[in-house]
């Protein structure tokens, strides 16, 4: 934001004041820390982007989502002023340059999250998680512009020590295993954020998110876990469970991710840190479809499926993901409060409203 700009908006808030004291209106309110800012939010129309966009704009920014996807989940955001919605990729650089002119912050979410994808497409992930991430903290460097990027919990990779702090050592398998790249690229673009820092004076600051889940994750039957299990349930086929379903995860329901995710971004001290974003609750892949099916009231069996069978040869599973939170809990005194079976429930309730929905836009 320019100095005219911050100028103006000082003035239109003293005169604000005025007019409220002179007519009696006046009300004293914390003021906020900070005046507007102007924020890319780069995978913006997907699940957490959403999400965000629409917490930022509570906050009073002024918002820009840059996404490849269709933008039906900031549909409701359109009709907003300070909100503008840019369809394109971040490996369009020319894009990316232009909206990032001007911008004070720049939260990086575009990202290729998808196991399957890993082991079909590593160009394609590299590419966007790690080539586009580079040209970004390149530019970011040069304005001046603050950068919190989506790292990921599989930047620990096969460490057996969990619960993980943020810095403890990542254990991968070779790299002729394709299931390695997406942790890889996220690696390699935390190497550049602290070197910008170094040399540059870069601002930043690294979310590693562990499993985060809620209405509008992905489409039924494709990407994380929760939706291919709902597709199975809803549909009402057999529950796959990989390998033999004690591969552990620690879910953290959107809403409080959302509100650590901001948390981080606003606080100075937590500049040029690393956070763990997640919940200590351990949960196996096994234990998640039964809670499922209770929650959603399903009747279908479940049943088991060898990861090969599934993704290939070029695929090896983690077999427990646990953050250690304490971090995050220093920094900002943050941590998850959603109950696990009620933000289970609010997911089934979001996927089956949007079955129904479908079904009944068919057959009208």
């Amino acid at each position: 934001m320019s100095i005219i700009a911050k100028l103006e908006d000082y003035l239109n808030l003293s005169q604000e004041l005025i007019s409220a004291m002179v007519s009696g209106n006046f009300t004293y309110r914390t003021p906020r820390k900070e005046l507007m800012q102007k924020i890319l939010v780069t995978g913006g129309a997907g699940f957490l982007g959403s999400y965000l966009c629409e917490a930022l704009l509570e906050r009073g920014e002024t918002v820009t989502a840059l996404d490849t996807a269709d933008g039906e989940k900031i549909d409701h955001l359109l009709s907003n002023p300070c909100f503008r919605f840019v369809r394109g990729s971040v490996l369009d650089f020319d894009l990316i340059a232009r909206e990032m002119k001007g911008a004070d912050m720049v939260f990086h979410l575009a990202a290729i999250a998808d196991p399957k994808k890993y082991v079909t497409h590593p160009l394609k992930v590299l590419e966007i998680d790690l080539v586009a991430s580079i040209e970004i903290f390149r530019l970011a460097a040069e304005q001046k512009c603050k950068v919190i990027f989506s790292s990921t919990s599989e930047i620990y990779g096969r460490n057996p020590n969990v619960p993980w702090k943020e810095d403890d050592a990542r254990v991968l398998g070779s790299t002729a295993v394709n299931r390695w790249c997406y942790s890889t690229g996220k690696a390699a673009c935390e190497h550049f954020l602290y070197a910008w820092a170094r040399e540059a004076g870069l601002r930043f600051v690294t979310y590693r998110f562990f499993n985060v889940y809620g209405p509008k994750l992905d489409d039924l039957g494709h990407g994380r876990v929760m939706p291919v299990f709902l597709k199975q349930f809803l549909n009402d086929e057999p529950v796959t469970v990989h390998g033999d379903g004690k591969q552990t995860r620690a879910f953290v329901y959107v809403d409080d991710a959302i509100q650590a995710m901001l948390l981080l971004a606003f606080d100075p001290k937590c500049e040029g840190q690393t956070f763990n974003i997640g919940t200590s609750r351990e949960t196996t892949m096994l234990e998640l479809a039964k809670i499922m099916k209770k929650v959603g009231n399903f009747s279908s069996e479940i049943i088991f499926q060898p990861h090969k069978e599934v993704y290939g040869e070029s695929f090896e599973d983690i077999p427990r993901r646990v953050p250690d939170v304490s971090k995050i809990k220093k920094f900002v005194c943050w941590e998850g409060t959603t109950p696990f079976e009620e933000g289970i429930r609010k997911t089934i309730d979001f996927y089956r409203a949007r079955k129904h929905a479908a079904v009944t836009e068919v057959a009208g």
